[in-house]
């Protein structure tokens, strides 16, 4: 790969970076990411997920998706919902504020997109 080509991606990639920062709880952490993202994705599909498959879906440590699972839901990002079937069961839900948020970060990353490589 030619070196200024190299360049350009990474600036694009820390652009985007900084683009997820101010909308998203906690700046760029990746676990709270990967847990909006799936937990939005599954409740899109109509397939609500539960914290155990939520924690079996993700690549971090049950104790730092469980501790960031905590702080989301405090910080009213995400809804724990239980079945009326089954009330054992805990269904996890975005609220507004994520698709606020995601809808900010897409706006943002199209327009770095837009902005010709320096």
């Amino acid at each position: 790969m030619e070196r200024q080509t190299m360049l350009a991606d990474a600036d694009l990639t820390a652009k985007l970076r900084e683009s997820i920062s101010p909308a998203l709880p906690y700046g760029a952490s990746l676990i709270a990411l990967d847990i909006l993202v799936a937990v939005t994705r599954a409740s899109n599909a109509k397939t609500p997920l539960s914290v155990k498959q939520l924690l079996a879906t993700l690549p971090y440590s049950v104790t730092g998706v469980r501790y960031n699972l905590s702080q989301l839901v405090a910080d009213g990002w995400l809804i724990k919902s239980r079945r009326a079937d089954d009330r054992r069961l805990v269904r996890l839900l975005p609220t507004d504020r994520v698709a606020e948020a995601f809808a900010e970060v897409r706006r943002e990353c199209e327009s770095q997109l837009r902005v010709p490589p320096d």
